[in-house]
């Protein structure tokens, strides 16, 4: 069996190596459109800041190791095309320009997503940089140590967006955030953010909030960021808006995409098309909470999950994904911020009776040195009392308590269940009632007669 792997890095190699294990006597190409593969694309804000100080250890395997397993590896080779009839995949190299075909009998695609860029005048600028690929972080790190840069703008508050201004203050250089929403990490709640832009504006980050980008200019050596009430001017702008899939090549083809390109897939992660199976970020995810096979949410957890699925369904192992429920954490300068499950703005937009309950608790014995606040925010189902979701920030125990609130969330466990959870207790790290059940306590929620057991 031959089968081709479109993409290097996370589901894509994930995949690959996994099947290589299982049927060793499959042939398995990959192309790759860069020139690296299997690399840790979320430490690169810290190489770019020297916090991880060698690129190598982002990779995680090289192009010889790969070999070495018995995959072939073609990196600087990108897919312009694919003929589901034909089961033949277009290539082209790069610098050359060389285009040529090669045929499968499974297809996997891992193509990943691109960096979105605003369609404003003046983006072809140089001085313009986005931290999309390995390749970019390279670039950024570079053009970051220059002597003359010293302001640096950031647009877009999202994940990458608060990550590089952490990194750009670790720098000692000063940093512009400029977000259109009316709040960072616009993918939280509003209330629970507010603490974000605090640490933020505690570190001297210029927040421009509820501002759009409306053209770059080039003058006297710097670059001016226009936005559509304001003008300022730094040595280098990062975007940071956003990512689309990489499924261009697809246009002409029969695979099924949602409304931003994202191929879907099924639990399986098969395509609408036979033997093409796909993951990453270039595919939808099933959602548990809203029960939508079209969740597009790019994190290499997902990828890495998704990528072995695929190596068992084609080994003959009916092997499932089981989906997400919106799991993440984030740290920004002393705070860690974390969420899991449905916020309160997408309980409102699904249409949930729901409820919610703000708390402030410590992180560990009050009277134990070192104690600080943790804020929390939970939604739950008026109906059952199940919880839909928590949103944490704090400098201490909130990685860790996210984790108990996606437990609780992914078995559809009710408020009271948490509370009555065996959780682990001493001083330094705990509440005799823990944090999380502090916070559960103060769902007060009666099962609705429908749903009582």
């Amino acid at each position: 069996m031959k089968v081709i792997v479109i993409g290097g890095v996370a589901a894509g190699m994930s995949a690959a190596s996994k099947l290589k294990r299982l049927m060793p006597e499959s042939e398995i190409v990959v192309y790759e459109k860069g020139e690296d593969l299997s690399y840790g694309a979320c430490g690169m804000p810290y190489y770019i800041s020297d916090v991880i100080g060698e690129e190598s250890k982002l990779v995680a395997r090289t192009k010889a190791q790969f070999e070495e397993k018995g995959i072939r590896v073609r990196v600087n080779t990108e897919a312009t095309g694919v003929d589901t009839e034909k089961r033949a995949v277009t290539l082209k190299e790069r610098p050359s320009g060389e285009t040529y075909e090669d045929v499968y009998d499974k297809l996997i695609i891992a193509s990943g997503a691109g960096a979105i860029r605003l369609p404003v005048e003046g983006r072809e600028s140089k001085r313009i940089h986005v931290v999309n690929t390995l390749e970019d972080s390279r670039n950024l790190k570079k053009a970051l140590n220059k002597p003359d840069v010293k302001d640096v703008a950031v647009i877009g508050g999202g994940f990458i967006g608060i990550e590089m201004v952490e990194s750009i203050r670790e720098m000692g250089l000063n940093a512009h955030l400029v977000e259109l929403e009316n709040q960072v990490l616009p993918g939280y709640d509003k209330d629970m953010m507010e603490h974000v832009r605090k640490s933020l504006e505690d570190h001297a980050v210029s927040l421009h909030l509820e501002e759009e980008v409306t053209a770059y200019e080039e003058k006297d050596g710097r670059i001016i960021v226009h936005t559509k009430t304001t003008s300022f001017g730094v040595d280098l702008v990062i975007e940071a808006i956003g990512v689309r899939p990489n499924t261009g090549f697809l246009k002409n083809t029969p695979v099924e995409r949602i409304k931003n390109g994202a191929i879907l897939v099924n639990d399986r992660n098969e395509t609408s098309v036979r033997d093409i199976y796909a993951a990453g970020d270039c595919a939808t995810v099933y959602h548990r909470l809203k029960s939508s096979y079209e969740a597009y949410i790019p994190l290499g957890t997902h990828a890495n999950k998704a990528g072995r699925v695929i190596a068992e369904q084609i080994s003959g192992s009916d092997k499932r994904f089981e989906g997400v429920i919106g799991s993440s954490v984030l740290k920004a300068f002393e705070l860690t911020v974390a969420k899991t499950g449905l916020t309160e703005k997408e309980c409102k937009a699904l249409g949930i009776d729901y409820g919610s309950i703000s708390v402030k608790a410590a992180n560990q014995a009050g009277y134990y040195p070192g104690a600080k606040p943790v804020f929390i925010k939970l939604t739950y189902d008026t109906h059952t009392c199940n919880l839909l979701g928590a949103q944490m920030v704090g400098e201490k125990g909130v990685g860790s308590r996210i984790n108990i609130f996606a437990t609780a969330i992914w078995n559809r466990m009710s408020a009271e269940a948490v509370s009555d959870m065996d959780l682990a207790y001493a001083p330094p790290f705990s509440p005799v009632w823990d944090t999380v059940q502090i916070a559960t306590n103060q769902i007060k929620c009666q099962r609705s007669d429908s749903h009582e057991k």
